[in-house]
């Protein structure tokens, strides 16, 4: 080869080296960009998986809160508005999303989450919260596609949730119901308890972002527990886990066979709230219970020493209990873990049964209280997968006692409640601001209002804290939470916002009003005259 075509071959092969060094420059950047956004999405998703085992009991398993759940008190956190593109905006909010999750917020239902504070977060795991959140991840460029990183990493969430509250094996609706329906029909109604709560939801996903569940609480279930000792052929008494669940009359199965309850340890409800040292209580009902039986409520174990009608008179805190206040509606059980049963019905042979075999109600039908934890009673069809309902959110205010995490400032709480002073008098449109956590109008917190009778008033009501409130009036029936009651509009007012209450007085009398989210907190009178 002459030396001109060395020379070309040589300018030839420079000429491609440089080219293909360019090339790769382009595809490197391209390919470092690609894996910066995979990398950023992982994040996100890591921190749904944190979000829903952690956070979903406060803002809900979507972060929607109150446009989720009315009665979710955390601030809404999946929202367009916290996935920022412009810089020196998106450090400052996630700087703030970072420093309240850290530190949580004095006078909220906010703890703090850090490890450093006591919580159970590192700081890279609430980096990725704040990247779930905000779509990019705090310290480094905002991210190609905020929107698309958040949703990846709230789809994670959902699907987190829905794994955790799954039931194994699934259980679904074996039949349509309506808004009002209070029977559930159900393929598999096995391991369920009274006073649960299950969530019934058509789009487990939300793969339709308007889709809506509904919790309902059971009021009666199948029973089901399991042997505590082995039962032979013969024996009529059976040791079970939990025998006050079953009531004589129910038919059970264990293993192939099946058997009719004929006695059961009682089973009943408290009526009213008893203190510590109370000596008597009043149940729904006294069948089955007797002199000399002992009884457990909550963690307290009592021995009944009288009974007259539905009232019992106890000698307290027995065999090393505790004594302590206990709350209408608590569960009452006559202590024992036998069953007497008759063996061997419908055809089925007598058989021994070893111990931690199920032992099981016969029965597919389900008693609920429909619309519960804030939701509404709608129609569902055949079909429909039941999950384990809601965690209840949590009730301690942070800062209220010990000392504010972070060096933030102590709480402020309410000062004397409005019962020690005069009426503030309202006519016409009147403005009510609402802290963390209490109502507050000329200087007094949780006033008693007065209105006269016959007249209307309008509030106006302005949420100067920064957790989420309300204002519930209670109707002429004086009880909350029935149909005459009066709810702000909205019924949920984050920090920052406004609502308002309209109220008409007809008579003269004394009411209520509270906030349904702080309601030990926040609560008053209002005297009609």
């Amino acid at each position: 080869m002459n030396t001109s075509k060395q020379v070309n071959v040589m300018v030839g092969l420079l000429m491609l080296g440089a080219v293909a060094t360019l090339l790769y420059f382009l595809w490197d950047n391209v390919r470092a960009e690609d894996a910066t956004d995979r990398q950023v999405t992982a994040n996100a998703e890591r921190g749904g998986v944190i979000f829903a085992v952690q956070c979903r009991s406060c803002h809900g398993m979507t972060g929607k809160s109150v446009q989720e759940n009315p009665k979710l008190p955390g601030a809404i956190l999946n929202i367009e508005s916290n996935r920022l593109t412009d810089t020196g905006k998106l450090k400052t909010q996630q700087d703030r999303l970072g420093d309240t999750i850290h530190c949580g917020r004095v006078g909220t239902l906010m703890p703090s989450w850090s490890d450093a504070q006591g919580g159970p977060l590192n700081d890279f795991q609430i980096q990725q919260l704040v990247t779930m959140i905000t779509g990019s991840f705090p310290g480094e460029d905002v991210s190609d596609n905020p929107d698309a990183v958040s949703e990846a990493g709230w789809d994670k969430a959902i699907e987190q949730a829905n794994v955790a509250d799954e039931y194994t094996p699934a259980k679904h609706l074996d039949g349509n119901i309506s808004a009002t329906d209070t029977t559930l029909v159900l393929d598999n109604p096995r391991g369920l308890h009274i006073d649960g709560l299950l969530r019934i939801d058509e789009d487990p996903t939300r793969s339709d972002p308007k889709s809506t569940y509904e919790v309902v609480k059971i009021v009666d279930t199948p029973a089901g527990t399991i042997l505590n000792a082995k039962a032979a052929t013969s024996d009529t008494d059976l040791t079970v886990q939990e025998a006050a669940i079953f009531k004589a009359g129910d038919v059970i199965t264990v293993d192939d066979e099946t058997m009719q309850v004929t006695g059961a340890p009682s089973l009943t409800k408290l009526q009213e709230d008893i203190s510590k040292d109370a000596t008597t209580l009043t149940v729904a009902d006294a069948t089955g219970l007797a002199a000399n039986d002992s009884v457990k409520v909550d963690a307290e174990k009592m021995k009944i020493t009288g009974i007259s009608g539905n009232t019992l008179t106890v000698q307290r805190a027995t065999e090393e209990t505790t004594a302590a206040p206990h709350t209408a509606g608590a569960t009452v059980t006559e202590t024992g873990n036998i069953i007497q049963v008759r063996r061997a019905q419908m055809g089925t042979p007598a058989a021994e049964h070893d111990v931690k075999v199920g032992v099981f109600e016969v029965g597919n039908k389900v008693e609920v209280e429909r619309g519960s934890a804030g939701t509404k009673a709608t129609a569902h069809p055949k079909g429909t997968e039941l999950f384990n309902g809601p965690i209840a959110p949590g009730t301690t205010i942070t800062g209220a006692s010990g000392t504010p995490p972070c060096g933030q400032k102590q709480a402020q709480t309410p000062s004397a409640s409005g019962t020690a002073a005069a009426a503030i008098t309202l006519t016409g449109s009147e403005e009510i601001t609402m802290g963390d956590n209490f109502f507050s109008l000329n200087g007094q917190n949780n006033p008693i209002l007065g209105v006269a009778a016959g007249s209307s008033l309008k509030i106006k009501l302005k949420n100067n804290g920064s957790a989420i409130h309300d204002m519930r009036l209670a109707g002429k029936d004086g009880e909350f939470d029935t149909s005459d009651d009066v709810v702000s509009v909205p019924p949920a007012i984050p920090g920052g916002a406004e609502g308002t209450i309209a109220i008409a007085f007809d008579t003269a009398g004394t009411s209520k009003y509270r906030c349904d989210f702080h309601p030990a907190d926040m609560n008053g009178e209002i005297t009609v005259q």
